[in-house]
């Protein structure tokens, strides 16, 4: 018997003229293979809006993550009249809490006391100079 080989690539191109040429040929194979052409578009819809959320969520947090390790790194060098001013900040947002050394809190304690603002608003001024 005589090997055939088969060029996908030209089959894949032909079916795609078909069914261009023919919008709802796709839609009858589908439906013959027992697929819903509809409710595939919703599931595939679906499925490219979650990717899309996910990847606006994983975007989000990187950038929060390193606004805060910016804020970090920009904490443990400030100046002296700097670290007044972010002591009173801190002072301010939580009251309750001793802060005797800056250079000692975590990223976390601080997350837990400033908010993003915070932290956007005191990078602002420290980068215009106004501390």
């Amino acid at each position: 018997m005589k090997d055939t080989k088969v060029d996908v690539d030209r089959l894949n191109r032909e079916i795609f003229l078909m069914t261009h040429a023919q919008p709802g040929l796709l839609d009858e194979y589908l439906r013959e293979d027992g697929f819903d052409p509809d409710q595939l578009e919703k599931n595939g819809i679906a499925k490219v809006k979650a990717l899309l959320f996910k990847q606006k969520v994983a975007f989000k947090r990187s950038e929060q993550e390193s606004l805060y390790a910016k804020a970090i790194a920009v904490f443990e060098s400030a100046r002296a009249a700097t670290k007044e001013t972010i002591l009173s900040l801190l002072r301010e947002r939580a009251p309750q809490l001793q802060f005797n050394n800056l250079e000692k809190m975590e990223e976390s304690d601080l997350r837990e006391i400033l908010n993003e603002s915070d932290l956007l608003d005191l990078m602002d001024k420290i980068e215009k100079n106004e501390l």
